[in-house]
């Protein structure tokens, strides 16, 4: 459990430090609102924001916490 618990930490520090990585173009639809023919829903490659990625990462890896607690628990059965 101990490798794990390492190996988790490391994996997630590492997310974290290139998080900024995964932000993209901070302003992904360029122009003023003011103009006649801005459309704010005209653009097409928006980046996913940071906290879906977070909540992905963490579901995974309390997935993976889980699924090892229930193996660990089946073996001493």
């Amino acid at each position: 459990m101990q490798k794990i618990r390492r190996a988790l930490f490391l994996f997630s520090c590492l997310i974290f430090a290139s998080l900024a990585a995964f932000a993209g173009d901070p302003v992904p639809c360029s122009g003023d609102p003011d103009d006649p023919g801005y459309d704010p829903n005209g653009c097409n490659d928006v980046p996913l924001d940071n906290w879906l990625i977070i909540l992905v990462i963490g579901g995974l890896i309390l997935a993976a916490v889980y699924l090892h607690n229930k193996q660990k628990k089946e073996a001493i059965a």
